[in-house]
C-alpha cells in the first residue's frame, strides 16, 4: 500500500470523530495540517467533501438524539443549540433540505426509517 494513502486514511480517521462538534475551518489546525490537505484526504478516502461528511454525521447525530427522546415535548431551540445551529429556524431549514421533512414530522414518525432519498418508509 502507498504510504501517501496511509497518511490520508489516518488523517480521516483522526478527523471523523471531530466532525459533529467542530467547525470545518478549525479542523486543519487541530490536526496540524492545512485545510486543503484535509479536504483532499476526505475526498480521496471517502469520495465526499469534508463538508458533506460533516453534514451526514451531524444529521445522523440529530436523528439518533431525536429517536431516543421520549414522548415529552421536544425543545427545538435546545436541540439547535446542542448541535451547533445558530437558531431554531436554521435547524428546521437544515432538516428540511437534508431529509425533506421538518424536525417535527420526523419526531412524530421517528419509529420509521428514512431511505437515502429522504422518504419516510
Amino acid at each position: 500500500m502507498d504510504s501517501r494513502e496511509d497518511r490520508h486514511s489516518q488523517l480521516v480517521r483522526q478527523a471523523y470523530p471531530l466532525l459533529v462538534n467542530t467547525a470545518v475551518a478549525g479542523l486543519g489546525e487541530m490536526l496540524h495540517c492545512s485545510q486543503r490537505t484535509l479536504e483532499r484526504s476526505f475526498q480521496r478516502v471517502t469520495g465526499l467533501t469534508l463538508k458533506q461528511c460533516q453534514s451526514m454525521e451531524r444529521l445522523e447525530s440529530i436523528l439518533a438524539y431525536l429517536y431516543h427522546q421520549g414522548d415529552e415535548t421536544i425543545d427545538w431551540a435546545d436541540i439547535a443549540q446542542r448541535f451547533g445551529f445558530s437558531d431554531q429556524p436554521h435547524l428546521i431549514r437544515y432538516f428540511k433540505s437534508s431529509i425533506g421533512a421538518t424536525p417535527g414530522r420526523y419526531a412524530r414518525q421517528r419509529d420509521l426509517t428514512i431511505d437515502i432519498y429522504g422518504n419516510f418508509e
